[in-house]
């Protein structure tokens, strides 16, 4: 069976850069995405949203599988997962190996980061601490 990969931000940017094939996918929710940022040329693809808060597995893989296109071996497509601190990329990825994806990766400090002794994100690690390209719209 396939393993999740996990990777620490400068380490999944570097793969982006080497591997035009591979893709990120911010699986944050909609709110999280508009007011904090995401990562620059990323993919957006809640893993649980407004209303329910549930995951809904059915649709997230419908919808990974609409914008990665479904071609030649997609299923073997390098996907590399990020959502705030690594908790939700890791059981969204876990999700994509049980529906047959075999190149699953995941942020494990995500955008934000850990919390710091002050209960706050962004001064520890993550994806923004660590200076890589992002934006908010």
């Amino acid at each position: 069976m396939n393993q999740l990969i996990q990777y620490l931000p400068k380490k999944a940017f570097e793969h982006l850069q080497t591997n035009q094939d591979a893709v990120l996918i911010d699986v944050r929710c909609e709110a999280e995405n508009k007011f904090v940022g995401r990562p620059v040329e990323c993919i957006f693809v809640p893993w649980l949203d407004d209303p329910d808060w549930e995951p809904n597995e059915g649709e997230f893989i419908a919808a990974i599988k609409r914008f990665i296109g479904e071609k030649n071996n997609f299923l073997e497509r390098e996907i590399i997962l990020i959502c705030r601190s690594g908790y939700r990329s890791n059981d969204a990825g876990k999700c994509l190996i049980e529906h047959g994806f075999t190149n699953v990766a995941h942020v494990v400090s995500g955008f934000e980061g850990d919390l710091d002794e002050n209960d706050q994100r962004g001064n520890l690690n993550g994806w923004r601490h660590n200076g890589i390209p992002w934006l908010q719209c």
